[in-house]
């Protein structure tokens, strides 16, 4: 495997007329830890669906693990399987991605695409139900999951194959508090050093915790790239692209007729958690 998992270069993507990516340019070195940090309609999802090769530039070029990233290049059926052993992508609504009967059948259904054999199959599926604390869970249906569960599903159906590189979809979306807490921190831990993990997200809260490089987008464009640390506390770039905002409002016990001044809305705290992923949920 190349040293750069990704490496993009004045790449652009319409959706017809829709400029969706606008001369994207960077480079994620094996290993690294990326997020894709943006308001709703920057781009990020799009850029993180390139990346997982489900669609591909009409400008510009990419490469991933030294594969280019084109519908010439994956048409051949040998690139596309080799890239699919090496990249996994969790999407933000669990529901698309899950389709099999019950919680086994998930987790058995991409090891079986990729050939393994049974024997190998079950005892990675043993190994994900105790990992990821589903054994009491699997054989339900994954529809009837609650909202935590079916994240825990979808990222172990996607790490059961040992890809080189994740993708994550806004991992935290639709999770209460407590939820997103456990799952931020169970991902810190369970990822390790050695996978390279790209999280698209437009949640300030979680960024520190997931990466140490972000690269912010603005309307199809990168607005940013730099230390996640660096760039969380740039409150002037934060405002321009719409990841915070300054509010209005009045203090009405100042005086009789208020006080009124602005302020920045910050991401709220992180919540007690009420459960965690390896302790079993309370969701």
């Amino acid at each position: 495997m190349t040293d750069n998992a990704f490496h993009f270069s004045g790449v652009g993507y319409s959706y017809g007329p829709a400029r969706a990516l606008d001369n994207i340019g960077f480079t994620v070195t094996s290993g690294e830890k990326l997020a894709l940090l943006g308001a709703n309609g920057s781009g990020k999802s799009t850029l993180l669906r390139m990346m997982d090769a489900l669609c591909f530039p009409d400008g510009g070029t990419a490469t991933a693990c030294g594969m280019t990233l084109s519908a010439t290049a994956f048409a051949d059926e040998d690139t596309n399987f080799a890239f699919r052993r090496r990249v996994g992508l969790v999407f933000q609504n669990p529901d698309v991605q899950m389709f099999n009967p019950t919680v086994m059948d998930e987790l058995a259904f991409g090891p079986l695409q990729l050939g393994w054999s049974t024997t190998e199959v079950r005892r990675e599926i043993d190994n994900m139900l105790v990992r990821f604390n589903l054994t009491q869970l699997k054989d339900r249906p994954p529809h009837r999951l609650s909202g935590g569960e079916k994240k825990r599903v979808a990222i172990a159906s996607v790490l059961i194959c040992k890809p080189q590189i994740l993708l994550l979809d806004e991992p935290t979306a639709a999770l209460d508090p407590a939820s997103k807490s456990d799952l931020v921190s169970f991902l810190s831990r369970e990822l390790g050093e050695d996978r390279t993990v790209v999280t698209a997200t437009h949640d300030l809260d979680i960024v520190e915790d997931i990466s140490s490089r972000t690269i912010v987008l603005d309307r199809g464009s990168i607005a940013a790239d730099g230390a996640t640390l660096d760039i969380i506390h740039d409150t002037a770039l934060l405002q321009r692209t719409h990841l915070v905002f300054p509010h209005h409002h009045s203090h009405p016990k100042a005086g009789p007729y208020g006080k009124s001044h602005s302020h920045i809305h910050e991401p709220p705290a992180k919540a007690t958690p009420s459960f965690d992923f390896d302790h079993g949920a309370k969701d």
